[in-house]
């Protein structure tokens, strides 16, 4: 039996309530603070060599609270990653209905938005495309390759593709997506390599987009 007063229970309540607020409150601005350092180390300094410590200092966070709310440095990477590519996505949904020409014109066109994007933070997207070959990568994170949405515009491209008829309809589309995402990724080495820019590795990936479509578009 509840001997307290209903007054007595009711503002107990509204302070754990208010408590549990709050630190929800801190813990987003903690994650706030450590992604927007992350962000600016791994684009600078290079994720292989950003520890993190120097993200917890840059954020003005202890490392335990880094911790507390990442479980490892590539999740920091997929959640930065997460955060700068929902934009591009967003223009994405707008331009694909209005892309013109082939499916290779069109799978062009949407790759030449992607270097445009990336080629201003390269190091932060070679890192990104690093992550995906890391043998202990922790499971929370998303290198590039487990990017759904990026699979999802190509295949509707390709299915789009397939109905207006320059698409076979035995072609295996998962096939053709993967080899285009390889593609996009290996055209990268000419940036870390050269000095690349994204006119420069569109250009390529043109090429390559040409070869593939030769694939897709003939008997599989």
């Amino acid at each position: 039996m509840n001997l307290l007063p209903a007054a007595v229970l009711d503002a107990v309540s509204w302070v754990g309530e208010r408590a549990l607020g709050t630190r929800r409150h801190q813990k987003e601005a903690t994650r706030s603070r450590v992604l927007s350092a992350a962000r600016e180390l791994f684009d600078t300094v290079g994720y292989d060599e950003t520890t993190v410590r120097a993200i917890a200092l840059r954020a003005g966070v202890s490392v335990g609270s880094v911790f507390t709310t990442f479980a490892a440095k590539a999740e920091i990477l997929s959640h930065v990653m997460q955060e700068r590519l929902e934009g591009l996505y967003v223009e994405l949904d707008r331009v694909a209905p209005n892309l013109r020409g082939s499916t290779a014109d069109r799978l062009r066109s949407i790759f030449a938005i992607h270097y445009a994007f990336e080629a201003r933070h390269t190091r932060l997207f070679l890192a990104h495309i690093a992550a995906a070959f890391d043998w202990g990568l922790h499971a929370a994170a998303r290198p590039y390759g487990r990017n759904l949405r990026l699979r999802e515009i190509l295949r509707d491209c390709l299915a789009e593709g397939r109905a207006r008829g320059d698409v076979h309809p035995e072609a295996d589309l998962e096939q053709a997506i993967d080899l285009l995402l390889a593609a996009y990724a290996w055209t990268y080495r000419l940036a870390a390599w050269e000095g690349a820019d994204a006119d420069a590795m569109s250009a390529v990936m043109d090429q390559q987009i040409g070869l593939i479509a030769n694939g897709f578009s003939g008997a599989p």
